[in-house]
């Protein structure tokens, strides 16, 4: 699987402008708040859209400005891992794991069955009946990507997922992050503005600034 992505999008600041391909492997972007990162990430995942350009995963269009084609964010299967996390408040761990899967129309016993195997692999049983207000910082993270990746989506994308950590716990899941990506072969985008954890969790990196990619670097 490749993701081929070209775009540009004229911000209030400046103009956004990309070009790159990620094939089975974790792609880092680095800048400062404000240089165009999180913007990047949700012209992919569909949340905006570009001005002018080409998006294709596979060979799947997710965005063609020429064709018209704008396939909207539940059609293009990319993960997605807010900042935030994005936790829906009112529900337990189990059930904001399972809310992709319901949303996506997959029956109730796989949806179990795919639960299940998030809540053993993220470590998260024993908080499963647990609301967000009441687990740990990093317990939210775990939560959060188990929810992005058991709807199995064919690219994922991060931005700072580890920001909102204090410094010894960002350390320890910056490794577990890094061991997980592994076991999925799909592209995979980083955003941060941690050079220190783009260069821990990706073989390939570009500093971004005012919108654009200013140079690349690799292992």
């Amino acid at each position: 699987m490749k993701l081929d992505v070209k775009l540009c999008k004229k911000l209030r600041e400046f103009e956004l402008m990309a070009e790159f391909s990620v094939d089975s492997c974790c792609v880092g972007f680095m800048g400062p708040s404000g240089s165009g990162k999180s913007m990047l990430l949700k012209c992919i995942a569909g949340i905006e859209t570009p001005d002018s350009g080409r998006i294709m995963l596979g060979d799947r269009i997710l965005f063609d400005s020429e064709k018209k084609i704008n396939l909207p964010p539940r059609k293009r299967n990319v993960g997605y891992l807010f900042q935030n996390y994005a936790l829906f408040p009112n529900m337990t761990v189990e059930k904001n794991i399972q809310s992709g899967l319901k949303a996506a129309g997959i029956e109730k016993k796989e949806r179990e069955k795919r639960t299940m195997q998030m809540l053993q692999l993220f470590r998260l049983e024993q908080i499963r009946d647990c609301k967000p207000d009441r687990i740990s910082g990093g317990q939210k993270q775990r939560t959060a990507l188990a929810r992005m990746l058991v709807c199995r989506p064919e690219a994922i994308l991060m931005d700072e997922p580890c920001s909102a950590l204090d410094e010894e716990l960002r350390e320890y899941l910056q490794k577990e992050l890094g061991q997980l990506l592994l076991q999925f072969d799909c592209p995979s985008i980083l955003v941060s503005h941690d050079s220190n954890e783009v260069r821990m969790l990706c073989k390939e990196r570009y500093r971004m600034k005012a919108g654009h990619l200013l140079e690349k670097e690799k292992e």
